[in-house]
């Protein structure tokens, strides 16, 4: 993740100060959390957690307590720090660092395994501004694929650069039946794609688009259903096809999207 500005993240703060994110899978990668980093230390314990959810605020963590660490913790408003690592570009070093807390409440997790507890911590001063910026980034994309679900981004040198795309080449597969094609546009809720009239497809055709070529692997692949299809203005050998998501996209593929809104906010 660039860096952000200090109004950028003051506005990240403004804006989801209070809002907190669950750290699924999902999240867990497109943040970049090293899950093996994080610990609370108390006194002189370190404690391995997981971070369950987290807001700019305070956090929830599920940890083993083991007596020594359950005589440090007990009682509301015992101090603790929450260390957290983040790997948010991979030519950079990991970003580290701890956020001061008490410890609001201490919940049982299993009952068949008493040792493990919800620990619930409010952050005492504001946290980081990597923190800030992960979180708000993360919340942005989720108020913004909501908002501006239907707003097209045109794909043109500047908004590709914007949203990290190198290329309009893309595939799509229909009927089981891989197929090459130029992206259009896209949005957080479609795509449009131009492709060969060759044995042009029928509207509600369910169809897997990705955001590579055909003969590359491991990109963003999307499941949705031609909503549309038209003719392209002046070539008889084209067919344009609008595709609406049917299923959720990634993260990783909202991500690319928002950074092109994101940066418009920016701009202004």
């Amino acid at each position: 993740m660039p860096p952000l500005s200090a109004q950028h993240v003051a506005r990240f703060y403004d804006s989801y100060r209070d809002t907190e994110v669950t750290f699924n899978s999902q999240v867990i990668i497109a943040s970049g959390l090293l899950t093996s980093e994080v610990h609370l230390k108390v006194a002189n314990l370190h404690i391995p957690c997981v971070l369950y959810a987290c807001s700019m605020k305070g956090a929830r963590v599920i940890a083993e307590i083991g007596t020594p660490a359950a005589g440090a913790l007990a009682g509301s408003g015992s101090s603790a720090l929450l260390r957290l690592s983040f790997q948010t570009d991979p030519h950079e070093p990991a970003a580290s660092f701890f956020v001061t807390a008490r410890v609001e409440s201490l919940t049982e997790y299993h009952p068949q395994k008493p040792h493990v507890q919800f620990v619930t911590l409010d952050f005492t001063q504001k946290p980081s501004d990597i923190l800030i910026g992960i979180l708000g980034s993360l919340l942005e994309i989720s108020s913004n694929a909501l908002r501006r679900k239907d707003e097209r981004i045109v794909l043109t040198p500047e908004s590709m650069k914007r949203i990290g795309l190198p290329s309009k080449e893309s595939c799509v597969a229909i009927g089981g039946s891989a197929r090459r094609c130029i992206l259009r546009d896209l949005s957080f809720g479609g795509a449009k794609i131009l492709m060969s009239t060759l044995g042009t497809p029928q509207a509600e055709k369910k169809v897997l688009l990705k955001l590579n070529k055909c003969e590359l692997k491991d990109d963003t692949v999307l499941d949705g259903a031609i909503v549309r299809v038209e003719d392209v203005e002046g070539r008889n050998d084209l067919v344009a096809l609008s595709i609406k998501f049917s299923t959720e996209p990634p993260i990783s593929y909202k991500q690319k999207i928002n950074s092109f809104f994101s940066y418009q906010v920016d701009a202004e």
